[in-house]
């Protein structure tokens, strides 16, 4: 095995990933911060203030994920590739999304 095999830092591991995957990585890492967020404001709020926080954040999540396919020439070709798939099929999308959602479900359910 080479040293390209298995970077020894992060950052070495970074470098090698496509402009796409890179971008995809801050995306989760943003999500991941926004769940942290949830679970902080949840664990003492009323649901009302917990409500209009979920809708500050969704909206932020959401303008920041238009503004990164924007900018990502990569990443808006492959939104444009999964419409059309979308298009196509539309009930397989839909049975895979509603078994993804299952799945998820299940995971998270404790």
């Amino acid at each position: 095995m080479t040293e390209k095999d298995h970077p020894e830092s992060d950052e070495e591991a970074r470098e090698e990933q496509s402009p796409g995957a890179a971008a995809l990585s801050a995306a989760a890492k943003h999500a991941q911060q926004a769940l942290d967020s949830a679970k902080g404001v949840v664990s003492g709020a009323r649901l009302d203030d917990v409500g209009a926080k979920a809708s500050a954040t969704a909206s932020n999540l959401y303008r920041e994920g238009r503004e990164l396919l924007a900018s990502n020439e990569e990443l808006s070709q492959a939104a444009e590739h999964l419409s059309a798939a979308i298009r196509r099929n539309p009930l397989a999308a839909v049975g895979i999304a509603c078994s993804a959602g299952l799945l998820l479900a299940l995971l998270t359910r404790g």
